[in-house]
């Protein structure tokens, strides 16, 4: 499958992942014992897009598209090639193995909000969604399109960094055959959270980036640390000032990734980093 993009075209820096050998238990499980991307599938909708939109200019990098069980997946990360500080919605199209544009819920397309408030210019975020496969009619999907759907200015704030991404491999007996191999089942991210600026960080956020060994992306996820989350550990917590840092551990099991990551298993994790923004104009607007 080779993703065709409607936009403006456009490192692996992990420490050394060792093998862990123990028990695991998973940290915070999802809402109705589910992993979070189905959750938020089952109640499907397209991201609302403010009406004070203007044009986007943006590009796709590590983009992927692929079923696992009941659902079509669609993962990126989104980099703002203007030079405004803006907020990024992203318009989705699934076409069948001919080209022919499928429906979702009946539409020709989906709106994506992209995770962060905020995108400094040249800078990056990311976007996935997950779409249930009984929502998509006309044929089955075998690519997409990505187009910038529209950007909302916003002012400018602290860029976060974590560049320094490394993680630990936690392996068990395999149950088939416990005495001969070994399952992995959850890798223990670790990365360091920096604000470079002279500016206070109020409401930190991450995202997750997920690789598989055949080096593809397949999972994005938004973690909130002011919901305390029990499978993140941070060495400190709250406002991050200006010019400091913070190490951060996160805990991702297996159990609740897509099935072709449990398949191919984790290469890598990357982690990006924003300060969240309260909504502008939409009281309405869901939480970040």
């Amino acid at each position: 499958m080779t993703p065709r993009l409607l936009a403006y075209f456009t490192a692996f820096s992990a420490g050394a992942s060792l093998l862990f050998y123990l028990t695991f238990t998973p940290g915070c499980k999802p809402a109705e014992n589910k992993p979070l991307y189905e959750v938020i599938a089952e109640k499907f909708r397209s991201d609302p897009l403010p009406p004070d939109c203007a044009p986007a200019k943006v590009g796709f990098r590590d983009y992927n598209g692929y079923v696992s069980g009941d659902y079509y997946c669609l993962v990126s990360l989104v980099d703002n090639l203007s030079s405004d500080w803006v907020e990024i919605w992203v318009r989705a199209k699934l076409l069948d193995a001919n080209g022919k544009p499928l429906k979702i819920k009946g539409d020709t397309s989906i709106i994506i909000r992209a995770f962060a408030d905020a995108v400094p210019p040249v800078g990056s975020t990311a976007f996935f969604r997950a779409i249930p496969l009984s929502l998509i009619s006309g044929g089955q999907p075998d690519t997409f399109l990505l187009e910038g759907a529209g950007v909302r200015f916003r002012e400018p704030g602290p860029i976060l960094v974590a560049p320094d991404n490394g993680g630990v491999r936690v392996q068990v007996p395999d149950p088939e055959d416990p005495k001969n191999k070994l399952k992995e089942v959850a890798f223990k991210s670790k990365t360091t959270l920096q604000n470079p600026l002279p500016i206070e960080a109020l409401h930190p956020r991450l995202v997750y980036l997920i690789y598989a060994k055949d080096l593809k992306l397949y999972y994005a996820e938004m973690v909130n640390p002011e919901e305390k989350p029990k499978n993140l550990y941070m060495t400190s917590e709250g406002v991050l000032a200006g010019g400091t840092s913070r190490e951060v551990f996160y805990d991702i099991a297996y159990e609740y990734l897509p099935q072709p990551i449990k398949d191919l298993s984790i290469v890598r994790v990357d982690v990006q980093a924003f300060e969240a923004r309260p909504p502008q104009s939409n009281p309405g607007e869901p939480k970040r």
